[in-house]
């Protein structure tokens, strides 16, 4: 029991704070954001880009401000996490987040990030239809140690049966490096199921590791 806990639903005016969630959930404790380093933004123009693109509130990826709960302790933000049902609204999360990313990403940006894109397909682990899919976890520094990420898990969890009965599965992508949270997982009932990497050292110029990790919880 945390006294003073609030979890809800994202609005539009936790944009601001779902950006910070998202930055520093791709950095996974390093100072790489793959959005930067793919497309050659600064993390400013990130951050611009991220408004516009939230502000669109695109269901269904991760990049869509009501697929997010917000931990508020004491009325300041605590953390935050997304989730939504694979395909669930006809669309699935990959090409939904690449016609968003498209439309707001300049074109020039586009087509000089190309030459990564074999190796990101090949590090790319698809989404289940009919999942629920858990992104971009996140918990202020000093409020950490609280088990906070396991209870925004637990309230999308709850949240999407409710919504979609049939769904018997969850799963999230740590990435190869972060151990404390392949351990956090490992404790709230998340199973490794299979990884992604690569040998080739000249990612980490632009992704924070070498790979992710599939993990996934069955549901009752």
């Amino acid at each position: 029991m945390i006294p003073d806990l609030v979890i809800r639903k994202a609005t539009f005016q936790d944009i601001d704070f779902i950006i910070k969630t998202i930055i520093e959930a791709e950095k996974s404790f390093t100072n790489i954001i793959s959005y930067c380093g793919i497309f050659s933004l600064t993390e400013e123009e990130l951050i611009s880009l991220l408004e516009k693109i939230l502000s669109e509130n695109v269901t269904g990826q991760e990049l869509c401000y009501s697929d997010y709960l917000v931990a508020v302790i004491g009325g300041e933000y605590a953390g935050a996490c997304g989730a939504w049902v694979e395909g669930a609204n006809g669309f699935s999360s990959a090409v939904l987040k690449a016609d968003i990313l498209f439309g707001f990403i300049p074109q020039k940006k586009i087509l000089n990030a190309k030459h990564y894109f074999p190796t990101l397909q090949h590090l790319n682990i698809e989404r289940e239809k009919d999942t629920l899919q858990i992104v971009y976890a996140y918990v202020i520094e000093k409020f950490r140690g609280k088990g906070l990420v396991g209870k925004l898990i637990n309230e999308h969890i709850r949240i999407q049966k409710g919504l979609f009965p049939q769904i018997k599965k969850v799963q999230l992508r740590p990435t190869i490096t972060n151990e404390s949270a392949f351990k956090a997982y490992n404790k709230l009932g998340f199973e490794l199921a299979y990884e992604k990497s690569t040998e080739d050292v000249k990612v980490l110029e632009y992704l924070p590791a070498r790979g992710k990790y599939l993990m996934e919880k069955t549901l009752l």
